[in-house]
């Protein structure tokens, strides 16, 4: 009997001196994200999630909560870096109230197309907007895609002088507001699950999201024109709780981070589809797709909004977040 009870307590020893690796844990982490279900941050979470599965073998995954059900960007974002709530996929704009360098990702035309954008996010650039939110509680372990924006509205928008007193709705984001202002339009923010009926209303007259996010909001109900501007492109942070990672063995810890760029990927290629298609798909529901834009008067026009952020934000700034893009 004595000898029983010596191998039992041994047993138990060895299980409590045993490393975080062989007592594998599971848990469903829950991330909350204000779009559809079929919107490139939804696909951005789906991505995450079966990267996370695979490389767990089941033990890790996600509750995906859609909708802004669990609250606004800004109330999720703070949850997490509160260490209330997971994860979220928060668009640029929102992280910047943390962080306020990071807004300027939404400088007006600083990337040339959606690959040096990725590749600007994928590395340095990235990197650096990531240690910036590091301490506000928030692990960026990817930069989704929200996609180039472009504008809606009841007429075409072809150079700055149509946006003059153009009452326009922009997310929330201090570098589109003031790129919008400085081209003479009457803009204001407003949280996206309330513009489909600001736009029935009349309180606004025009709008701005990538094709994605129109097509998934059937903006195309309200709005009769769409103006491909691309004058602003649009990250995403995919953000996990830090105070909820270091619940987590350092070697799950390391997984869930290695399993986050997935998700980036996924948005990217539903944003990729979704460019072409939806567009096709505006047109048949009676949408008039304006490509006549002038480029080059728009991007001048907006030559005071990058003024007035390096007034704002600090010229140092300024120079260090166009630096980073390559």
């Amino acid at each position: 009997m004595m000898l029983s009870r010596r191998l039992a307590l041994g047993a138990a020893v060895a299980t409590l001196a045993a490393p975080h690796a062989a007592r594998a844990q599971s848990r469903r982490f829950k991330v909350g994200h204000n779009n559809s279900t079929d919107s490139v941050l939804h696909a951005a979470a789906t991505g995450f999630d079966a990267a996370l599965q695979a490389a767990s073998g089941g033990r890790y995954g996600l509750e995906i909560v859609p909708n802004s059900a669990l609250g606004s960007e800004a109330e999720m974002l703070k949850a997490v870096s509160e260490g209330t709530l997971d994860a979220t996929i928060a668009p640029v704009g929102t992280t910047a109230a943390l962080a306020r360098e990071v807004g300027l990702l939404e400088t007006p035309y600083l990337f040339r197309d959606a690959a040096q954008a990725r590749g600007a996010l994928d590395g340095a650039l990235g990197q650096h907007c990531a240690a910036l939110l590091r301490d506000k509680g928030l692990s960026v372990g990817a930069w989704c895609e929200v996609g180039f924006r472009h504008i809606t509205a009841n007429r075409p928008v072809r150079d700055p002088a149509a946006l003059r007193g153009l009452k326009i709705r922009v997310p929330i984001s201090e570098a589109i507001m003031e790129s919008f202002r400085a081209m003479g339009a009457a803009a204001d923010a407003l949280p996206f699950p309330q513009l489909p009926e600001a736009l029935r209303t009349g309180r606004f007259e025009a709008q701005e999201n990538p094709v994605n996010i129109i097509v998934a909001a059937q903006l195309h109900r309200f709005q009769s024109h769409l103006s491909l501007t691309g004058h602003v492109y649009t990250p995403a942070a995919l953000a996990m709780s830090t105070e909820v990672l270091e619940e987590l063995p350092q070697a799950d810890r390391a997984m869930v981070l290695a399993a986050m760029p997935a998700g980036a990927a996924a948005s990217r290629q539903l944003a990729d589809r979704m460019e072409s298609a939806g567009l096709d798909q505006l047109r048949a529901a009676g949408m008039t797709v304006v490509t006549d834009v002038d480029g080059a008067a728009m991007r001048a026009a907006t030559a005071p909004a990058r003024e007035r952020l390096s007034a704002v934000f600090g010229a140092e700034s300024v120079r260090r977040m166009t630096g980073l893009v390559s």
